[in-house]
Order: structure tokens, then sequence, then C-alpha cells
């Protein structure tokens, strides 16, 4: 990603700088904030008055001695200290970018930028200081700004500037520069910057690198990670790359094999007479928050054959057993069940989207013992029945997001006009407040679909506000274990979810 900006401008006090208010011993903090909003100090920020004059007015103002109104303000100058965090966002955006401009631009005597020149700031890195005291303009005037871009010079809608206070980002919103306000959490604009001027692409790819085979599930309500299976596939599926994942076959060989070789390579006996070895289990390990045994689910297994590639298909049973396992394995309504056991008789829209796109994968989609499973397709789609999520899926995007997934999959089968509402239901959803995996989904499901790009423009613009520090997006729930109702995301999956939204294009 090319970014448009080319310059940015830093506040000193509030953004590159903290003052502690315990460092002043000689006057109030409150009575420190009263002078900042008074138009002594403005003056004394233009540089009108020098700081002698402005202490005698203040010293008045609070009925003190001017000396001490002076070195109140010398204190608070030398408790500033530089937000060391927010330096190293700086040098990491020069070092991606040596063509970015770096600029200061502070309401700040000269008196007092000459002691702050003396603190521990990088001032290489900094093109220019802009100061109020030198150039006899502070912050909200629309002159300084105008200065300001006259010096650099470079159109305004290709300067950022961060600062704490609302007027200022105002004032520079009203002459065309994007203007950020700087919260109590510098952490948060660092990311920011983060975001706008660093490749989301190349981080999230080095997340996944970094951490390649760790993509550990994660439980909200319990704090708790485990493996699982299906994650691991979903990620497979979207990046095609197996050092990413690990996986436990339904033989209960683990991958990577512990010799580190090729599974596919492995093999010793083709496996697919044994229907046992073509159902998976969604955990990895032992099962948490449910039954010590767990069966093997529909949902799982039609995602690992959606996913794996064909050199590893010896590594399962053969297909046709599978999906004929799928079509016997109905409810008393005729609906292709989750679990393949008689003591868990659950049927979910969600999975049955799955199992869908493994027949029309594999040639089997006009199977007419799937009709009834369809038509459930059709009427929770019609009726939007998951809009609330359901036992297993948490979000209703998950549902949309798989109905996608089913689309694409039908090519010219009648059944694509049977689910055609599918652009109704995700245009229904899009900017509504959801969690960021769900996002992550419903954005996917918009591309798939082939919804209009500037409909669903801002959802992206937020999915892409949430890349963490370290490349990755944060987990999300999509799914929940039916016993205990806890949301489970994982946050390898929604940075894959994330990397193939951008790789399509429009962000």
């Amino acid at each position: 990603m090319t970014t448009r900006f080319k310059a940015l401008i830093l506040d000193l006090g509030g953004v590159l700088l903290e003052w502690n208010a315990q460092g002043i011993q000689t006057m109030l903090p409150s009575h420190f904030r009263l002078l900042m909003n008074t138009t002594t100090w403005h003056e004394l920020d233009r540089g009108n008055i020098s700081l002698d004059q402005a202490c005698e007015v203040f010293g008045n103002m609070l009925g003190a001695d001017s000396s001490d109104i002076k070195e109140g303000l010398k204190q608070a100058q030398k408790s500033l200290t530089v937000r060391s965090r927010l330096i190293q966002v700086l040098q990491e955006l020069k070092s991606s970018d040596p063509n970015l401009q770096l600029y200061i631009m502070s309401n700040i005597s000269k008196e007092h930028f000459k002691i702050v020149k003396n603190l521990d700031i990088p001032w290489s890195l900094f093109t220019s200081a802009f100061v109020s005291g030198v150039v006899g303009m502070r912050k909200p005037d629309l002159c300084f700004f105008q200065y300001v871009l006259d010096m650099i010079p470079l159109n305004p809608g290709e300067v950022i500037m961060i600062d704490d206070r609302a007027e200022n980002i105002c004032a520079a919103r009203s002459v065309g520069i994007h203007g950020l306000l700087a919260d109590k959490s510098t952490t948060d604009v660092g990311q920011t910057l983060r975001n706008l001027f660093l490749s989301p692409i190349s981080r999230a790819r080095e997340f996944m690198k970094n951490n390649a085979r760790s993509f550990d599930s994660i439980v909200e309500e319990h704090n708790l990670t485990f493996k699982d299976n299906f994650s691991q596939l979903l990620i497979w599926e979207l990046t095609g790359d197996e050092s990413l994942i690990y996986l436990k076959w339904p033989s209960g060989k683990s991958f990577p094999a512990q010799d580190s070789s090729n599974a596919a390579s492995n093999a010793k006996s083709p496996l697919n007479d044994d229907i046992n070895n073509g159902l998976w289990n969604y955990f990895y390990d032992k099962p948490v928050l449910t039954t010590e045994e767990f069966p093997p689910d529909a949902d799982t297994t039609s995602i690992a054959y959606l996913s794996i590639p064909k050199g590893y298909l010896s590594e399962v049973a053969n297909i046709k057993l599978v999906m004929e396992e799928m079509a016997q394995n109905t409810s008393p309504d005729g609906i292709m069940q989750t679990y393949f056991c008689d003591d868990r008789p659950r049927t979910a829209p969600e999975v049955c989207c799955n199992i869908l796109r493994v027949f029309y994968r594999f040639g089997n989609g006009e199977d007419p013992r799937i009709r009834k499973t369809k038509d459930w397709v059709v009427r929770c789609l019609k009726t939007r029945a998951c809009m609330y999520g359901n036992r297993v899926y948490s979000t209703p995007e998950s549902f949309l997001y798989f109905v996608s997934r089913l689309y694409s999959e039908c090519g010219q089968s009648p059944f694509k006009q049977e689910i055609e509402s599918i652009k109704d239901a995700v245009l229904e959803r899009i900017n509504m407040p959801t969690n960021p995996l769900a996002l992550a989904l419903r954005i996917s499901a918009c591309q798939i679909i082939g919804i209009d790009h500037s409909l669903f423009q801002q959802d992206v613009a937020k999915l892409m506000s949430l890349q963490c520090e370290d490349g990755g997006w944060p987990a999300g729930n999509f799914c929940c274990i039916g016993r205990s109702g806890s949301h489970i995301g994982n946050r390898g999956y929604t940075t894959a979810l994330a990397m193939s939204i951008i790789t399509r294009g429009g962000c």
C-alpha cells in the first residue's frame, strides 16, 4: 500500500512530550492550567511579550510573587519527558520511507523552547520545528497553518498533523490538512500512524511468519487458548501456506510430521477405503469446555476437504465415501447433521453451507438427498434466521460468509439463483458494529459476491484501523462452544482474512 501522505507535523506538549504535575513545587497544577488559557499566555506564545512580563501579570492574577510563577513554569518545562514509543514509531516510518518529512509545530515561547531543546528528542529526525514564539503566530490561528504549508511546501492533503487539542485539529482540517487528535494514550496514535504509512500486507505477512504454527484459538470468556484443527484448516484454505499451520489428521498423525518431512510423502499405504480416516475432529488435543470424548464433525471435515491440497488427499478417506456418510447422516427433517454420532443430534445452517460446498466442489451438487439441506439454507437466508448467530456460531456474519462461499462454489448451478438474496442480506449488515473477525468475514463476503466497494468502504477502513502493533489483527470471535456458549476466535484466522481482503484489492 502506498500512502498519499508526504509529511507529518507533530505537536510537542501532549504528543511528543508529557509533563508531570508533581514536578511543579511553586504553584498548583490547576493554576498552571488556568494560566495556559489566558490571553497573556497566548501573547507569550506569540512572542509579543517576554517571559518576565508574563510572569508579572500571572503573579498579580494569582496573588503570588512573579519569581515563584517563573520558577513554577520552569519546573513544568523540566518535568517534560519524551514519549519514547511514539519516537520509535516515527523512526520506523522514516526508515520505511526516507522521503517522509517530519516537522514540529508547537505553541511555545522562545524561552521555554530553549529548555525543550535540551531534552532527549532525536532532533535530526525532524526537518524543521515551527515555534509560535519565533514566528509570532500560534495555533489555532489559521495564518500559522498557512505559514507552515508555505514553508514546507506541500499540498495540504499530503500532510498529517497530530495535536492534543481539538481546536487545533479543527483549524488544521479547515485548511485541508489531515488532522489526528492524540488522546491520553500515544500508543493508539503510534498504531494509527503505522496503519497509515506502513504496508498492512507486509506487516501481516511478517506477523504470520513470526507466529507460524502457534495460532491457537482463544476463548474470550475464560482467558483460555487451545489447539484446534478447524482454525488451522481455515488458515490453510485462505493462505495456501502449510508452513503456517499444525493439524491432527483423522488417523491420529500430527502435521507437520515429527521428522519434519512432508506428510503426503510419508503415506505408507492408501487409506481411501477407511471412512473413519476421512472424518475430522474439531479439536487437535483434548477437548475444552465440553465432554471429554468429542466426536468428529461434518463442519471440520468439510473445511478439510475444501482446504487441503490434492497432494495430501492420500492421507484421508476418499471424498466419495465421506459425502455418502454426510448424505446419510440426517435429522428427522432430512437435513444433514453436524456430528457423526447418535447422541448429538445437531443441525446448523453454517455447517450445512460448508457441507454443500463440498458436494458442489466434488461434483455432487445435484444429489437429490441433499435437497432438504439446500432448502433449509435458503429459508434461513430469506428469514434472516441467523441474525443472532446460534448454538455453534456466534455472529450473523459467520452464516453470511459461508453462504457467500457457497454462492461462489455453485458456479452455474440453478441453486445459485436460490441463494441470490445473499446480496441483500449482506448489504443489511454493512456498517453494523461487530467484532474484528466478524467484520473481516463481512467484508470478505462483500468481495466474494461482488458488492460495490464504495458501499462497504467504511467497514474496510475500520478493519484496517484495527491492525495491531505486531502486524496481526485481534482474534475477535465467530463460533462458540455449544455447551458453555463461550466465544472463540483466532488471531491467525482474522489476519489471514484481512490479508485476503487486501490482496483482492480496494483497500
